[in-house]
């Protein structure tokens, strides 16, 4: 039963692009297994059919024979499958909604370095192919753990495509959404050797503008009525649901996501701007409450209902998050449960009990030669807390602990995927220059987000003990994160020349200015030295949309980083123009030696 804050079946949210209605991503892949998930856009019953892509395909007269033979209506799934020549039939059946008609389905039993197809087809209407006819789809399963080929690894952050126009400024509008054909074009040319897609964090804006901001619903529909305190979390999750299906709803987005192996972390703005960085008590040194809920005492509301209010949409948040993102990614300890009804709410936010507070969102996989570990920096994030903030303890002697194992002749290279960079914002603020726009800009907030906030210094010097102890093994660490709208590649050293890579890219689309961005794209220093005692240095700063490449060869121990951007060339010819288009180059190339 939806209630009246519910946005099920609802249409009049401004969205001026498609949502996501049927759609597919593929997520953690080893050479003989491939987690795909589906959003099938409504319950009934579903085959996936798997087949091999052969030399054949890459004949453009046979792919437009198959797009004709699945294209039509009605079509069985037998019939779909026989045009296919499909190796494997996996039928499923959805039941409901209570997962937002998504489903994971694990490929095992798969051929190392091979090019699957798959479409999906649905039983309804007497039959059809509803993924996969109109646009063929297929992955590559990455070669054996015990191969030392070079491969690929891509990394984007930051998507908001959105904003807002018009007298009164209620119009949504698209802005430059190049950046993901561009970085489909560029994956594309990579195909054969891209292994790992990192999605760095704000894959989606839950507040990105005013017209579409969940944040601002709650301000405008938080009540009491007949003694309930709505809106409930069944509603709340409708709402993160509609924010991932407009952000994902791009044509481009969808080439990346249902091509290539893709690992996603949230940041904070999949939950909220600043997510466990405001202080929500009621003496803490600044009102975050106040901040997130400016309208709770016109709504005739207490501060204890806002907490619960705010408890009701970080599960909210979670829950979804687990469906579209982190469902996907390799198998952890977390989820909430997607049949919580309102009475489990009340009782939760009664006792201020925490369901997610165990949830294990950090994960770890490795890639011929290279160990990966994706740390969650928001799902235990908490300013509050005496120490470790951030990751909170038992993340990071989770993370320890897989450091302190790695093999350096195994596993030469070590990335670390942490969607807030370790190392940005202190090397643009010590610019003196910056002191008055920084607290002109008001970005307190953000400031608490940065791991180089005095907060987090017990919390920073832990983890970067742990990344120099991994260097000094013979490892080769790498940082990879999002978050601060700028790309940038810093490295660290310590006295005895043992080295730290950090690689930021942020971000692919982004139409809104931010404070904190704007600040480090001012004043980034070219070096100097952390509080740990780590010498800096920057090495590229790149101000525009982006994304990544990082090429490594495991074998050579060699890798670079590669960052692209847009870039505009002038036609030739007495028409010619100024037009963006995907060149085959990096912006900045860096060896990380």
């Amino acid at each position: 039963m939806h209630g009246p804050d519910s946005l099920v079946f609802k249409s009049d949210r401004p969205w001026p692009n498609a949502r996501l209605r049927v759609g597919a991503i593929v997520g953690h892949a080893t050479s003989d297994s491939v987690r795909l998930w589906l959003r099938t856009g409504g319950p009934g019953r579903f085959t996936l059919l798997l087949y091999d892509c052969g030399e054949a395909m890459g004949s453009s007269s046979v792919r437009a024979e198959l797009r004709a033979a699945l294209g039509r209506v009605p079509v069985s799934a037998e019939e779909a499958a026989e045009a296919l020549a499909a190796s494997r039939t996996v039928p499923f059946e959805v039941d409901g909604y209570a997962d937002d008609t998504t489903r994971v389905l694990d490929l095992a039993d798969l051929r190392p370095d091979t090019r699957y197809g798959y479409a999906l087809h649905s039983e309804d209407d007497g039959g059809k192919v509803i993924l996969g006819h109109n646009r063929l789809r297929s992955f590559r399963t990455p070669p054996g753990e015990d191969e030392r080929r070079p491969f690929q690894v891509a990394l984007f952050s930051c998507h908001m495509p959105y904003r807002v126009s018009g007298l009164f400024r209620k119009r949504t509008d698209v802005g430059d959404i190049d950046a993901w054909d561009f970085l489909a074009a560029t994956l594309d040319r990579h195909r054969d050797d891209l292994d790992v897609v990192i999605a760095g964090g704000d894959q989606c804006y839950s507040d990105g503008v005013g017209t579409l901001d969940i944040w601002k619903l709650l301000n405008r529909s938080m009540r009491r009525e007949g003694g309930e305190l709505l809106p409930d979390e069944r509603s709340m999750r409708s709402w993160y649901r509609d924010i991932y299906r407009g952000y994902w709803g791009f044509e481009g987005v969808r080439r990346v996501f249902d091509a290539y192996p893709t690992y996603m972390i949230w940041d904070d703005h999949e939950i909220g701007d600043g997510w466990g960085s405001h202080y929500l008590a009621d003496d803490g040194p600044d009102d975050g409450l106040a901040r997130v809920l400016p309208d709770l005492a016109d709504r005739g509301l207490t501060r204890d209902d806002g907490r619960r209010l705010l408890r009701r949409m970080f599960r909210a948040a979670c829950a979804v998050y687990r469906e579209y993102q982190h469902s996907h990614n390799p198998p952890t300890d977390a989820g909430a449960d997607p049949d919580a009804d309102a009475d489990a709410d009340a009782e939760r936010d009664a006792t201020g009990a925490d369901t997610d507070a165990q949830d294990v969102w950090d994960y770890s996989f490795t890639r011929g030669g290279a160990a990966f570990y994706v740390l969650d920096g928001r799902g235990h994030r908490d300013i509050e807390r005496d120490g470790y903030r951030i990751l909170g303890e038992p993340q990071f002697r989770r993370f320890e602990a897989w450091a302190d194992a790695l093999d350096p002749e195994e596993t030469p290279f070590m990335f670390v995927v942490s969607a807030v960079p370790v190392l940005h914002a202190r090397s643009a603020l010590a610019n003196a220059d910056l002191a008055a726009p920084v607290r002109a800009a008001g970005i307190g907030d953000d400031l608490r987000d940065s791991w180089e906030h005095d907060l987090h210094d017990e919390e920073r010097a832990a983890l970067m003990e742990v990344l120099f102890r991994a260097a000094r093994r013979g490892l080769r660490p790498l940082i990879v994160s999002g978050d601060v709208h700028c790309s940038a590649v810093f490295s660290l050293t310590d006295d005895d020349g043992h080295r730290v890579w950090q690689l930021t890219s942020s971000a692919v689309t982004y139409h809104v200015p931010r404070a904190l961005g704007w600040a480090l794209r001012f004043g980034a220093a070219d070096d100097g030295e952390t509080p740990e005692g780590y010498a800096f240095r920057r090495l590229a700063l790149y101000t525009g949309t982006s994304y990544a490449l990082i090429e490594v060869n495991p074998a050579a121990r060699e890798a670079w980083f590669k960052l692209y951007g847009k870039q505009i060339v002038e036609e030739p010819g007495p028409d010619r123009g100024r037009r963006a288009v995907p060149l085959s180059h990096s912006v900045a190339k860096i060896r990380l030696s």
